[in-house]
């Protein structure tokens, strides 16, 4: 419990430590020579103290959320789509205006998608037993996000054709609005552009072992389902065609301008949430969440739960709450 509290001490603003709030290490002045040697003394150097990695904890990682500008999500006359992944936007100013498109495409582009895990145990067809999802959010690197986009403007990819770029690389404006303009000019009746936010580094085969390896563990027999979704990952601004008649017959093919892509990687484990250091870190990453949300996951599992799992099932955890083990087997289709 001591260290629950020294931790998310963060997330309330005490930050302090001697360690780093102590000045740099300076070396002094060269001392007077008494041979009379006029040499210049070497230069000072200063001695750089590495930032150490952060452990992993949901107390601090859930305090970056809040500079996530929410509301920008809810766009008048959007339709989101039943699983929640797509929006589609439909206003005429948006696919007629390349400067209002930019804009918009620059502030979608800029917020995080939802990532979730979904557990679902069944059993006698579609008998669930636990269904849990889980809020992956917090571990995104929520100050910086990269660029990727199709060089080739429309569908269908050609080989080769994505381009990287860091997320404040001026020449991702640069192509965005070259591909905007490119779009607003298309006198199409039937186009749209689409926004793309992705997750990248998510260990989801590692993950999906260890849910597999606790199931187990607590003796559920049943059918077990694991989804990796990410929601809100696609805008898409869609002109249709005017006549309702064409639009039922198809007589316009869909022109689709997927060129921006915004590419989110997983939290680092720096202070200061910089770009990743390593390759492993998104295994890390998922690695550290896992074996802090194992027990939570467990009790969910025990108790049957259906709904989602978050921070206070996490604390109630922490607390010392542990669900008995089955004695039985359970989740076969004869169990009742």
């Amino acid at each position: 419990m001591a260290d629950d509290l020294k931790s998310s001490a963060y997330v309330w603003g005490d930050k302090s430590d001697p360690a780093v709030d102590s000045p740099p290490a300076y070396s002094g002045a060269a001392p007077e020579d008494p041979t009379g040697d006029d040499t210049e003394p070497p230069a000072a150097t200063v001695t750089r103290r590495a930032v150490p990695r952060a452990a992993y904890d949901p107390l601090r990682r859930l305090a970056t959320l809040a500079i996530v500008p929410y509301h920008k999500y809810n766009i008048i006359d959007g339709a989101l789509s039943s699983d929640k992944i797509s929006l589609t936007v439909k206003h005429s100013d948006l696919h007629s205006h390349p400067q209002h498109l930019l804009s918009f495409v620059l502030e979608q582009a800029a917020l995080p998608p939802k990532p979730t895990l979904r557990i679902v145990g069944s059993h006698c067809g579609d008998r669930a037993d636990f269904d849990i999802t889980l809020n992956l959010t917090h571990l995104l690197n929520l100050q910086n996000h990269k660029w990727r986009f199709n060089s080739a403007q429309t569908t269908p990819l050609p080989s080769g054709s994505m381009v990287m770029c860091d997320g404040d690389d001026p020449s991702a404006s640069t192509r965005i609005a070259t591909s905007v303009k490119q779009f607003c000019k298309d006198r199409g009746e039937n186009k749209s552009y689409t926004i793309t936010r992705t997750v990248e580094g998510l260990p989801t085969e590692m993950l999906a072992g260890q849910v597999r390896n606790l199931a187990a563990s607590v003796k559920y027999r049943g059918l077990l389902r694991i989804d990796f979704t990410h929601e809100r990952s696609k805008v898409v601004v869609h002109k249709q065609p005017s006549s309702w008649f064409s639009s039922i017959l198809r007589l316009h093919p869909e022109t689709k301008y997927e060129v921006v892509e915004a590419v989110w990687d997983l939290w680092s484990g720096s202070e200061d949430d910089g770009e990743r250091k390593s390759a492993n870190d998104g295994l890390r990453a998922g690695q550290e969440w896992w074996q802090s949300w194992e027990g939570t996951i467990r009790n969910a599992m025990i108790v049957k739960h259906k709904g989602n799992v978050g921070i206070d099932d996490w604390i109630e955890t922490r607390m010392g709450r542990v669900e008995p083990e089955p004695r039985m087997e359970w989740g076969r289709d004869h169990s009742v």
